[in-house]
């Protein structure tokens, strides 16, 4: 039988002195509770994602992996499929990277043609270069090296998408102060002389549930190592040669084991203005809760893009994770892991912030529809 003697002094200690107890209770909360939190609804995924991290430590890297090679499949919307996000010339491209929070190392693609594991060559480019991003036809070359086939991508579906698009007469797009005027018309495009120029205005690329181009996912773990990933099909009818917000360091997504992460989803090109993923790791670190870093980052961005559609989840290096969002009635995402839950692969909702509350006028953009609101899940 054990002896009651040790029981007995630290119950001594604690009544002589309350500040050991506190700081034994703080030292429990303090707890490193393990967690994948990944961008809207794709619950699969997410839960591809955690039954890796479950394995054991050190698999941070290899479960945001695995979360985004998951999408690769209807399974997370048509967009992130494959074949419906065609640029404007109907060409297909991919773009993942990857971050490890020890050290901040980045590896990613973007514009990558003729090749399905996007992921796994951001991958590549991490652990086999010195590089952190590789775009293009260059990319491609590199996967082939790394061993990956090519694959002609384009099919009958993606063939579709850009008859209807065209018939449309190419809305939505992303030109602005050119002739013909983009709004009514397909190109090709020429420059508005120097004093016909507008003021630039912004159209916000609509957000839609299921039609997401982008996914983004964090991984920590019970020794509090953090990877974070992304994966993107690309906006629907972009220019050929466009860079998401998926391959640019601290726009998706950021990580610092010292702080935690944070990943973004949105109009790729506002995230890339801003550095959202980046801003709220910093605010963290200055001492602000998840929930303050992630509102604070919206609302800064707001301020510059009144339009805006997007939102941030922010994940405290404890575990502790919040999201903050404008432009939609509410933004889901899923959670697998965390303090004192025993549902894995959970969605959650954040209800976005007021525009009304964060800014007063400022320029709008032209909207050839307005972005839809999220429909109910079932």
């Amino acid at each position: 039988m054990c002896s009651p003697l040790p029981l007995l002094i630290l119950r001594l200690l604690l009544l002589t002195h309350p500040s050991l107890g506190r700081h034994l209770r703080h030292r429990e909360s303090r707890k490193i509770h393990s967690v994948v939190v990944s961008t809207w609804n794709y619950t699969d995924a997410n839960l591809q994602a955690w039954s890796v991290l479950k394995q054991g430590p050190r698999r941070t890297r290899q479960a945001v992996i695995q979360g985004c090679l998951a999408c690769q499949n209807l399974r997370c919307g048509r967009l992130l499929g494959g074949s419906y996000g065609p640029d404007e010339r109907g060409n297909l491209s991919l773009e993942a990277a990857i971050m490890d929070g020890r050290n901040q190392k980045f590896g990613a693609v973007a514009g990558m043609e003729g090749i399905r594991n996007a992921i796994l060559v951001a991958e590549a480019v991490l652990q086999h270069t010195h590089h952190s991003l590789l775009v293009g036809k260059g990319a491609t070359d590199f996967a082939r090296v790394m061993g990956y086939k090519e694959e002609h991508a384009v099919n009958l579906n993606t063939k579709n998408v850009i008859g209807n698009w065209t018939f449309a007469r190419c809305q939505p797009n992303f030109w602005r102060d050119v002739v013909p005027p983009p709004r009514t018309q397909c190109g090709p495009y020429s420059p508005l002389p120097q004093y016909l120029l507008q003021r630039p205005m912004r159209q916000e690329y609509p957000i839609t549930q299921g039609e997401h181009d982008q996914l983004a996912f964090l991984a920590l773990d019970s020794e509090g190592l953090i990877h974070v990933a992304s994966y993107s099909s690309g906006a629907r009818f972009r220019l050929r040669g466009r860079v998401g917000d998926s391959a640019v360091p601290g726009a998706g997504i950021y990580a610092d084991n010292e702080v935690g992460g944070a990943i973004a989803s949105g109009d790729g090109d506002v995230l890339m203005h801003h550095l959202p993923a980046f801003l709220a790791v910093e605010a963290m670190r200055a001492g602000q809760s998840p929930a303050k870093a992630a509102a604070k980052v919206i609302q800064r961005v707001l301020k510059h893009n009144t339009e805006f559609n997007g939102a941030v989840i922010a994940v405290n290096r404890w575990g502790t994770y919040a999201a903050a969002c404008a432009g939609m009635d509410e933004f889901h995402f899923v959670v697998s892991g965390g303090k004192g839950f025993l549902r894995m692969a959970r969605v959650e909702r954040v209800k976005c912030q007021d525009r009304k509350d964060v800014v007063d006028g400022g320029p709008k953009g032209f909207f050839t529809r307005k972005p839809m609101k999220n429909r109910k899940i079932e």
